[in-house]
């Protein structure tokens, strides 16, 4: 494109050289390296857009630079060759004009050097009919001369990859494109942590693809290997699963406190990936029943009905995921005055477990008993003698407080290649999830 025609559009080459940038810094690393029409689909639109074009006028003027380009290549390709044509144009910029001839073949070089001769030989002949002519000569030439024309096509082919090497540029790193990226200073990633596995399925198969199994052959292979697995080495790969997410969360933190906040973001933004969360250093410490201490009941009545549900269904549905998504839907479809029935269950569940705890509590010494109350204080309100009524029993959600139940303990293995929407509502909060396993969620 010529300087007058970009001033005529508004779109100088300094204007073109910041949509360049602009696009580039909205791809997210996935993407980088996918085809161009697939990161296309990323590209945020308003945030590529700088006064005083709109987003539409840049989209458009990308869709126009795209429509005179080959495009079986990545988005960021692309517009890597749109600023090389941008500041180093050339008068075709298809062809580079130092781009060497691919050598023709020994057939074509014995038509080059005979095709005089034999268009002498055959005048009536058509162009098409004479070729024929020619390569079937070729085909009935003695293995000596046609070793001749062979060996000329080696020596071409070696010139020919001469050449391309000479004309072959260095590979050299390119500077990030930003206006707000001073030169000289560019963030690398190399100590960024690779990231693990989601879970122990894809571990498994990350393992036999290592093996040099091919993954577009034999992903069902995989599947059905892992469902072959027992129960013990499945849950194997899901806990080095987990502590490979954990020693992936420990580096990545250590590698983001190297930055401040905004090289923080940007490198979170460009690989498409989130901070890990830092847990408390506080941590919960379960505390285990005494001898002879009553357990306590789910507050849940949800939960009481999947416990319920899940025995009841154990023999036709030995699959425990199968199971606990049945005992789902059953709740989901629960009418509102079963549900309330369960409600007062759960209620009459923790009025008796407050008369045992009392009953047991002073079982015990004085001592003993301040321990208790030390170590327990969550449960001292159940001490209390008085009936359970609706202001000391509530089901209702508390995102951020812990459940005290010692019932909750519903657990489904998870396949990993089955989820389960697990939507129960009127929840709470159970223990942390530990080795890949899918809990009864309580919120």
């Amino acid at each position: 494109m010529s300087e007058n025609k970009s001033d005529e559009s508004g779109w100088t080459k300094e204007n073109l050289q910041k949509l360049f940038a602009a696009i580039k810094s909205t791809i997210p690393k996935r993407y980088s390296k996918s085809v161009y029409s697939r990161g296309l689909k990323h590209v945020d639109w308003n945030e590529v857009a700088f006064s005083p074009f709109s987003s539409e006028a840049c989209q458009k003027k990308w869709s126009e630079i795209l429509h005179k380009m080959r495009k079986t290549r990545t988005l960021t390709e692309l517009i890597d060759e749109a600023e090389e044509i941008l500041s180093s144009p050339v008068p075709n910029n298809r062809i580079h004009p130092e781009y060497p001839r691919k050598p023709n073949p020994a057939n074509a070089i014995f038509y080059e050097e005979n095709w005089a001769k034999f268009r002498k030989q055959h005048p009536e002949l058509s162009h098409r009919k004479l070729l024929q002519t020619i390569a079937e000569k070729y085909k009935t030439l003695p293995e000596e001369e046609k070793a001749q024309y062979k060996e000329k096509y080696k020596l071409e082919a070696k010139e020919y990859e001469r050449r391309m090497l000479e004309l072959k540029p260095p590979k050299k790193k390119r500077k990030k494109v930003s206006e707000d990226t001073p030169d000289g200073k560019q963030h690398t990633k190399d100590d960024l942590p690779p990231k693990p596995p989601s879970n122990g399925y894809q571990l498994f198969c990350k393992e036999l693809s290592m093996a040099g199994v091919s993954s577009r052959y034999y992903a069902k292979v995989w599947a059905q290997r892992w469902r072959d697995l027992t129960e013990e080495q499945r849950n194997e790969y899901n806990i080095r699963c987990a502590e490979l997410k954990r020693g992936y969360a420990a580096e990545l933190n250590q590698y983001l406190n190297t930055l401040d906040e905004e090289e923080q973001q940007q490198i979170l933004k460009e690989n498409g990936i989130k901070r890990p969360k830092v847990k408390e250093t506080k941590a919960k410490v379960k505390v285990l029943r005494l001898p002879g201490e009553p357990k306590m009941p789910s507050r849940s009545h949800n939960v009481i009905f999947c416990k319920d549900q899940m025995e009841r269904f154990k023999e036709e549905f030995p699959n425990a995921n199968e199971r606990f998504a049945k005992v789902n839907r059953m709740w989901q479809e629960l009418s509102v005055k079963e549900k309330h029935r369960y409600k007062e269950k759960a209620k009459e569940k923790f009025r008796k477990y407050s008369v045992d705890l009392q009953k047991w509590f002073k079982t015990l010494t004085p001592e003993e008993q301040d321990q208790y109350r030390t170590s327990n204080p969550s449960k001292c309100k159940y001490l209390v003698a008085k009936t359970i009524n609706e202001k000391n029993y509530d089901t209702k959600v508390y995102p951020h407080s812990p459940s005290d139940s010692e019932d909750e303990d519903i657990e489904v293995s998870s396949s990993e290649e089955e989820e389960i929407n697990l939507d129960f509502d009127e929840d709470e909060e159970e223990e942390e999830e530990e080795d890949g396993d899918i809990a009864f969620e309580i919120y």
